[in-house]
Formats: structure tokens, C-alpha cells, sequence
């Protein structure tokens, strides 16, 4: 199914608190017009399908600075991957093979991640679950796993830039709720403690899984 980015920009609005600005971007070909040198630089070589997935993933950080009143600049690439923005601004950046997503504001760390609104193997569910937390599961037991991995990836891409560290799917423990999700840390990890709990939101929209988790200062 192509992608409307209308109704996913309107699915991010209400997972996300007031003051985040977001966009959506349909991945078409591969064109790196758009992208900075200093972004250029981190896809020399790249296969024409990831540099489409990257300049979309762009397209949309631009558009997520404009509306935050942010001159447009280069996002070039941190050593573990992430998306460095302006001084001042915490933003995210997820893609699939058919849609690129970006949020951003002005203050605390923010992460978003979208996926295939499709089940996943049950072999792979002990990789990404606990046992504690597949027995909440109340509905489609492979969908619902899509929803618990989306809210770990979200998760771990809100983490301050300064002090981003690895962490795996064990570190967290998280319950489905009502329009989202709360995670619980079951040990520390980079700036998280155990115990601590961070709440997100979760929408079913064009076939796909959103996830967005916001701190709060």
C-alpha cells in the first residue's frame, strides 16, 4: 500500500506532545540532490534504495526544522549512526522501505520509530520479549510483538546525544496500554536507571506501527 504521509504526520501529532514538530516523506528514487555535503559524505557508495531511505529521511528533518523556526542545515551522521542536529534541538529520524518519518523540538530527548503493521515469527519472539511480557499480551500475539519491538526502538533513540550508549531488549520490560506503551528499565543503561519508567504513544496507520516516546523536563 503506498504511504499517505498526511494521515502518518496526523498519527504523530497525537503521540506526540504540543511543541513537537514532525513530518512524513514518501521514499521515491534515489536522488541526492537534496542532501548537504556533509551528509553526502556518510552514504558514499550507498545502494541507490538506502540513499533514497536517507535523502527522504532528510527531506523530512528539514521540513521538522522550518516548522521549529530553524534555518535549514546539514544533519550529518554520529559514529553510531543517529542524526546529529542544530545545538538546541533534540530530533528523530525512522524510515521503511516506503516511508520516512522525523520529529523534533526545541529541549529534551525524543525518539520515534515506525515498522510494518504485520506480525512477527514466533521464533524470534524470545530475541525481542521477555516471557513476562508475552503473557500481557491480549490480542495477536506476532502484531503485538511488532508493537513491543517499535517501543524499544523508540526508546533507545531518545537518548541524549552526549550520552547515547548501547543497550539491548532485555534492558526493558514493556506493557501495551491504552494508545501506547510504558517501558520500564529492569537495569541501568546509559542515562536510564533501573526502575525507571518512560511513557509513550502508539499508532496503527497505513499499515504500519508509530512509536514515540518524549521525555519531560
Amino acid at each position: 500500500m503506498t504511504p499517505a504521509p498526511a494521515a502518518v504526520e496526523a498519527a504523530l501529532r497525537r503521540i506526540f506532545p504540543a511543541g513537537v514538530a514532525v513530518a512524513a516523506e514518501a521514499i521515491g528514487t534515489a536522488d541526492a540532490s537534496s542532501l548537504w555535503p556533509e551528509e553526502r559524505s556518510a552514504i558514499l557508495g550507498a545502494v541507490p534504495k538506502r540513499l533514497a531511505e536517507f535523502a527522504a529521511g532528510r527531506l523530512a528533518a528539514r521540513r521538522v526544522l522550518s516548522a521549529l523556526g530553524h534555518p535549514a542545515a546539514a544533519l550529518p551522521v554520529a559514529p553510531d549512526r543517529a542524526a546529529l542536529w542544530p545545538a538546541g534541538l533534540s530530533g528523530s529520524i525512522a524510515h521503511d522501505g516506503a516511508l520516512a518519518v522525523a520529529v523534533a523540538r526545541r529541549g529534551a530527548p525524543l525518539g520515534v520509530d515506525l515498522e510494518p503493521d504485520a506480525p512477527i515469527e514466533p521464533d524470534l519472539w524470545p530475541t525481542l520479549c521477555h516471557p513476562d511480557e508475552l503473557a500481557r499480551l491480549t490480542g495477536d500475539p506476532g502484531r503485538q510483538v511488532r508493537q513491543l519491538f517499535c517501543a524499544k526502538e523508540a526508546v533507545f533513540k531518545a537518548q541524549p546525544p552526549d550520552a547515547r550508549a548501547m543497550f539491548g531488549f532485555e534492558a526493558l520490560s514493556v506493557t501495551l496500554v491504552e494508545g501506547g506503551f510504558d517501558a520500564q528499565f529492569r537495569q541501568d543503561a546509559g542515562v536510564f536507571r533501573a526502575g525507571q519508567v518512560l511513557s509513550g504513544g502508539l499508532a496503527l496507520v497505513e499499515g504500519r506501527v508509530l512509536a514515540g516516546v518524549a521525555w519531560y523536563e
